[in-house]
């Protein structure tokens, strides 16, 4: 089932630990944007890159491909620039390294999104809530430019100012939030067989 929804990819990062552009990363014999591009091709409306460099990202032509209006605000200014240029009113962001996204969670999400009734669906595990793993509104564009303003640039902090819903996650579900950001978590994950089909 596909929702009026568009599903954002965070790839403005600099990737110092790894070297290279994490996006681009082999992860089981596929680039972790790959992953996700193909898990949003079957879920989302349409497709957002937001990066620093938009030439980087030429190749993927079913993607809207969008750069940062504003420069070095880390993750809440990509997440400012999604929501300003998508073309639906909620927008699912993740971060480019998070190779293991899990279908049932994001459509969990998606539901109680398509309620109308939060600015933003949040998933928790057990180390906290989950912000690059979410749902957010154009209804608090405003509230993201001004923390962009007051380099109060803490997602937390945002969330903490507008409607949020936050979902517990199931211990499946959960392994969506690994990321990968230095060589050796790469190598972790090579003998792991993971399934995050719904």
């Amino acid at each position: 089932m596909k929702y009026n929804i568009s599903g954002a990819i965070l790839a403005g990062g600099k990737s110092s630990r790894m070297g290279i552009n994490k996006a681009f990363l082999d992860v089981k014999g596929k680039r972790i944007i790959d992953r996700i591009i193909d898990l949003f091709s079957a879920l989302f409306t349409e497709i957002i890159i937001v990066t620093e460099n938009s030439h980087n990202f030429k190749e993927f032509r079913n993607a809207h491909i969008v750069e940062d209006i504003y420069k070095l605000q880390g993750p809440l200014g990509g997440i400012y620039t999604g929501l300003k240029e998508s073309f639906t009113e909620n927008v699912f962001f993740t971060a480019c390294d998070m190779p293991f996204l899990h279908i049932g969670l994001i459509s969990r999400l998606c539901v109680v999104a398509d309620s109308g009734l939060y600015d933003c669906v949040i998933p928790c595990s057990s180390r906290g809530i989950e912000p690059l793993c979410g749902i957010y509104n154009k209804n608090i564009l405003e509230l993201l430019y001004a923390s962009i303003v007051s380099k109060d640039l803490a997602v937390k902090s945002c969330l903490s100012k507008c409607r949020c819903k936050y979902l517990e996650t199931s211990l499946e579900e959960s392994i969506s939030f690994y990321n990968i950001n230095t060589k050796e978590d790469l190598e972790k994950i090579k003998n792991i067989n993971i399934d995050v089909r719904e």
